[in-house]
């Protein structure tokens, strides 16, 4: 649909900030912008869209096919990323626990090999190290499987990520910065996170 009223726009011999200007736009600028970016991504605010509609006045039935072809592409794409979802929570990882140890300050620790064999035994010295630091944090054991626990280290709940509610993630960054870290046992900035270095779908 974008791309159809991108096209009404040429026709009309309008430039984006053109168009925004007959549409009465307070900032020409911006939201000449907006409608560049919305016929280039498709994305764009309801108030906006419905601006544009009115304005560029689209064939009925060409607008009904394109939403129909709009609607059929994001189903597509949004199976594709399940399915991509789906392959990377599969792959196993080394458990760790992540720690809150104060607001937007979070850190990870390894689970030692000895506690890594049960899920049980992992939460046990997960649960210590949570007492120990009197923080909030939870278990990663897999990327699908969670444990979170409270500051006293009791186990508030246990979550299993799907593509629809996944799992959560925590990190750090400095204004300004496009870094994004956490804080090894030692304190020490790392990029090395299963959260961070590795590509999310």
């Amino acid at each position: 649909m974008s791309r159809y009223l991108a096209n009404l726009r040429i026709e009309r011999d309008l430039k984006p900030g053109q168009l925004a200007s007959i549409l009465q736009a307070k900032n020409i600028s911006k939201i000449g912008s907006l409608i560049r970016q919305f016929e280039l991504n498709g994305e764009i605010t309801s108030y906006w869209m419905e601006k544009l509609i009115s304005e560029l006045n689209p064939d009925k039935k060409a607008l009904e096919k394109c939403i129909a072809l709009d609607k059929t592409n994001y189903l597509k794409e949004l199976e594709n990323q399940k399915l991509k979802w789906e392959e990377w929570a599969s792959k196993s990882i080394e458990p760790y626990l992540t720690i809150r140890y104060m607001p937007a300050v979070y850190g990870t620790r390894d689970i030692p090999k000895a506690f890594t064999s049960l899920r049980e035994d992992a939460e046990w010295w997960a649960a210590k190290e949570i007492k120990r630091f009197r923080s909030n944090g939870y278990l990663n054991w897999t990327r699908k499987e969670q444990t979170f626990f409270k500051k006293d280290g009791t186990i508030s709940s246990r979550h299993r990520a799907t593509f629809e509610s996944p799992p959560a993630s925590a990190w750090m960054q400095v204004s300004g910065s496009s870094i994004k870290f956490l804080l090894q046992e030692d304190f020490t900035p790392t990029t090395k996170s299963q959260t961070i270095t590795e590509e999310r779908p």
